[in-house]
């Protein structure tokens, strides 16, 4: 682990406990709650939650796959899914430590891939689509999003040293990656409050845009 990663690592590890104290918790639910309806996730489907920090997103993955499906959750902090783990309500959530560069799944496991608001920390983004884009079913699709737009999130990691440089590609870029990573029909928002990018799993049919990207 280089240096600038294992300062990532330790940063996230010591803000684990404190993490959910920041910002206002009801502005946050009103905010994520049509992002969530933005991945279309179907029910009796698998998501998987990439970089799921302290689990902020677990109680609308589940609902959304309902009883019969289920969420896979990750992240690279141990202490972050500690955190993740004190709020576990459900058997059909399932949480474990990994990279995102070498996902612990079997390929096309998932009907949908989430990445919410960790994607400019992950050093090797090619790889690291590269491995969301191997677990999801053909067909399937894979979402990178923040509540904030790609210059918005550059100006607030700026601010601390431990996150500085950490940063969403161009939309040029990223194009390029989810498509050399095998996604197709990519399509990006990036606008003040909201960046929001997917891909779907090629598949030679089933090609498929989300409306709100038209």
């Amino acid at each position: 682990m280089t240096k600038e990663r294992r300062s990532a690592h330790g940063y996230f590890d010591r803000m684990a406990r404190r993490w959910d104290d920041f910002g206002n918790a009801e502005a946050l639910r009103k905010r994520l709650e049509p992002l969530i309806a933005m991945f279309d996730i179907p029910s009796g489907g698998i998501v998987l939650d990439v970089g799921t920090g302290t689990g902020i997103l677990h109680p609308w993955l589940v609902a959304a796959v309902g009883t019969s499906g289920r969420v896979l959750a990750f992240d690279f902090s141990g202490c972050m899914l500690k955190q993740a783990l004190k709020k576990r309500f459900s058997q059909n959530l399932v949480c474990f430590q990994a990279d995102v560069t070498a996902i612990p799944l079997s390929g096309k496991t998932c009907d949908c891939v989430v990445c919410f608001a960790a994607f400019p920390h992950f050093y090797h983004k090619l790889q690291a689509l590269q491995e969301m884009a191997r677990v999801t079913k053909k067909g399937g699709r894979v979402f990178i999003a923040h509540l904030m737009s790609r210059s918005q999130i550059a100006r607030h990691h700026h601010a601390n040293p431990e996150v500085a440089g950490h940063c969403l590609p161009q939309t040029a870029e990223m194009k390029r990656l989810f498509s050399e990573a095998g996604l197709e029909n990519i399509a990006i928002r990036d606008e003040p409050g909201l960046y929001f990018a997917q891909g779907t799993k090629g598949s030679g049919r089933n090609k498929w845009t989300h409306p709100a990207c038209l």
